[in-house]
């Protein structure tokens, strides 16, 4: 048993406030009467304006402090507005640059358009044109800076030390992830549902050098099958997720789900690095790193037929499992100072401790939904507690009604059926194995619990595979 468990908060999330509340510009012009006068309407926009001479001049005060925006004229001495659009793309390519020109140098304009300007303002000014490009222009490069903000996120939180576990089991998947990061091979993440397989899939991703390219999903169990094979492959209205995730990542969860048909088509893009869209009548060259994930033994479902073994070995190079929660208890209490540190931050709370008798019933509860149930019920546990402890009542009715010595583990039915009689005879092993552990091993108590005769009940422990000895 577990005594009271001290939750320490920290907060370690970067701020998400907005990048920059006042924007700079540089306006780069050798006609001083023109440059001034953008300067001062930029000024009454709210925007911090810094103004140069000439190229040169500009060039150093760029240096000195980079601006968000940079206006340049074409024709400056010194360093003219090509050679300075040069030097800002060279060094500081997140400037954006608008080229300031005459009528007779648009040509000019639009060439240096192609060579990195994202725009241009002809000469005379007209004022509200000019407000409307700065605007737009300052509104992409802040999206822009918010999608790598949010890249950077992505990545912070996918770190291989977020998946959390002291067991040897996790530590192993850790180890795995960490020797196959960099790689191509295909990799088959098997384990019950809640237990993080998308997890460990986008940790992969995020750590590789695909981090920056697509990480795109598709759920099997979704999808009917036409629906599917559109989903997957595209079809006249959109492409499938094959050719999105092209360059990046494809995690292809239920894997199990998907239908003979389909394992074919898959097998042959897989093989061939290609897709065949049939109705525009191409082949597109695919470089995908592919992740399924499946809650089903797959290596038995290509024994029954399910599942072809081509398919199998092509997507199982690297095969990753993870055990259910109940079997890594110790992994329980850093994944609850993990969530409560989350969840304290989410719903401003200041919980420090779960107290022993509340520990105990979460250190005894089988967890058939996993990690994912384990969130779930501390989650409603910190919006219920007002004070800093965590008791058992704040938690679900259901927590203590099955221990983990009375589980009876239920096999989820894919579409395309199990094997019944094999099923029975596992849920009637679990069933005797339990009875035997209660009473020690004595048969006819056992056989009273089970409501057998003692003779029907020794012939079972002959007959069925995996009985215990107590």
């Amino acid at each position: 048993m577990l005594n009271c468990h001290n939750i320490v908060v920290q907060n370690t999330s970067e701020s998400t406030e907005r990048i920059m509340e006042q924007r700079k510009i540089l306006i780069a012009d050798d006609d001083h009467i023109e440059k001034e006068s953008l300067a001062t309407i930029l000024h009454r926009e709210g925007y911090e304006t810094i103004t140069a001479g000439d190229g040169k001049e500009a060039w150093e005060k760029i240096q000195q402090s980079p601006p968000d925006l940079v206006l340049t004229d074409l024709k400056m001495p010194y360093l003219n507005g090509l050679e300075l659009l040069s030097e800002i793309k060279a060094h500081y390519p997140e400037i954006e640059v608008v080229i300031i020109t005459g009528y007779a140098t648009v040509e000019s304009a639009i060439n240096a358009m192609k060579v990195g300007a994202i725009d241009y303002i002809s000469k005379p000014f007209n004022v509200e044109e000019v407000k409307i490009i700065i605007k737009k222009t300052l509104e992409k490069k802040e999206l822009q800076e918010e999608n790598i903000q949010l890249r950077k996120q992505l990545k912070e939180y996918y770190q291989f030390k977020n998946i959390i576990g002291s067991s040897h089991a996790i530590q192993e998947v850790v180890r795995i992830l960490k020797k196959i990061v960099n790689g191509m091979s295909p990799v088959l993440i098997t384990g019950e549902e809640g237990n993080g397989k998308e997890l460990l899939a986008k940790s992969l991703h995020y750590n590789s050098p695909r981090k920056d390219r697509p990480f795109i999903t598709v759920n099997c169990g979704a999808f009917q099958q036409d629906q599917m094979e559109r989903e997957i492959f595209g079809g006249p209205n959109g492409k499938g997720v094959l050719e999105q995730a092209n360059h990046g990542t494809l995690f292809i969860d239920e894997i199990e789900n998907l239908p003979i048909p389909l394992q074919v088509r898959l097998l042959e893009s897989l093989k061939d690095n290609m897709i065949r869209v049939t109705e525009k009548n191409q082949r597109i060259p695919l470089n995908i790193r592919y992740i399924t994930a499946s809650t089903v033994d797959l290596g038995r479902e290509t024994e029954l037929g399910n599942f072809r073994e081509d398919l199998y070995y092509r997507l199982s190079v690297i095969p990753i499992f993870i055990p259910p929660l109940r079997d890594r208890k110790e992994d329980i209490p850093l994944l609850l100072n993990h969530f409560l540190k989350q969840l304290n931050k989410e719903h401003n709370k200041k919980i420090r401790f779960i107290d022993s008798e509340a520990m105990d019933d979460l250190m005894t509860h089988t967890w058939q939904g996993n990690v994912t149930e384990l969130y779930n019920v501390i989650q409603r546990a910190v919006i219920l507690t007002e004070g800093e402890v965590i008791n058992t009542d704040v938690f679900p009715d259901r927590l203590n009604e099955v221990r983990e010595e009375e589980v009876l583990v239920i096999p989820k039915i894919p579409k395309h059926g199990i094997n019944l009689k094999e099923e029975v005879e596992k849920f009637e092993t679990q069933l005797i194995n339990h009875a035997l552990k209660r009473t020690n091993g004595a048969i006819t108590l056992a056989s009273e619990m089970l409501k057998l005769k003692r003779t029907t009940l020794v012939e079972k422990t002959k007959r069925l595979k995996d009985i215990a000895e107590y």
